[in-house]
């Protein structure tokens, strides 16, 4: 198991790292990085199965990594505020350690850990299913529930859809919103490629959703019907995003 921790405290890091070494058996931890800018860059290189991160860090929060990279593993945070915990496990937080970290935290983190990878081992028995349907072709409808009524949205209808916590939204061009039972990932897998295009951690947009694209001060937004506000496109997928355009 190769494990990533991203805290500013020297003296806290090699705590931490003896801690998970002494408390699992087979966790190596393969880097320790004090800054969210090197920690994004380590993270756009190398593949870890578990971060332990602290929130504050020399450079700002821990959060700002998330606008360069999304979160590839689970994520353990520790920190000495409980203000953030929101935020973290919106980031792939499985679980939030309070500082001093003790030896029972760092055992009550790694069951979370493992029972995280016994559901996740679950869900691989319908990948066989989901091939099944893109042999089928693109999703073209989306099933919506509203109380006792069931109907049909065309995926031509919809604008977007956004991640909120644990619901994806749906959003038409008309400005409604229906959760739908799929994640972004699923989404992806599922719809035309050359009509959605992923732009960041939390949203999914059409082509034809886009009304405008602005780069400012090197960050590409673009706007989108159905929202007021501009979006921001994570770093990592701007290069994507301009191939997607111009296919």
């Amino acid at each position: 198991m190769r494990i990533l921790i991203v805290e500013d405290e020297p003296v806290a890091a090699t705590r931490l790292k003896n801690l998970i070494e002494e408390h699992r058996d087979g966790a190596e931890v393969s880097a320790i990085e004090a800054s969210a800018e090197r920690s994004a860059n380590r993270l756009l290189k190398e593949d870890f199965d578990l971060i332990f991160m602290d929130i504050q860090l020399s450079d700002g929060l821990c959060f700002d990594i998330f606008e360069a990279v999304e979160p590839p593993c689970p994520i353990i945070f520790c920190t000495a505020f409980d203000d953030y915990a929101i935020q973290a496990f919106k980031a792939n937080g499985i679980e939030y350690l309070l500082k001093p970290v003790r030896g029972e935290d760092i055992d009550r983190a790694f069951e979370r850990y493992d029972a995280l990878k016994l559901q996740l081992s679950g869900k691989q028995a319908t990948s066989a299913v989901t091939k099944i349907d893109m042999a089928a072709g693109p999703k073209q409808r989306f099933l919506i529930r509203a109380g006792n009524r069931l109907f049909s949205i065309n995926v031509n209808e919809t604008a977007w859809f956004e991640s909120r916590g644990r619901d994806i939204a749906l959003r038409t061009y008309d400005g409604r919103d229906f959760y739908i039972d799929n994640t972004l990932n699923e989404l992806e897998s599922k719809l035309d490629s050359a009509k959605f295009f992923r732009i960041n951690r939390q949203r999914l947009v059409a082509f034809d959703a886009i009304e405008d694209i602005r780069v400012d001060e090197g960050r590409y937004l673009v706007k989108l019907a159905a929202d007021p506000s501009p979006i921001k496109i994570s770093r990592d997928r701007v290069s994507g995003f301009r191939s997607w355009l111009d296919r």
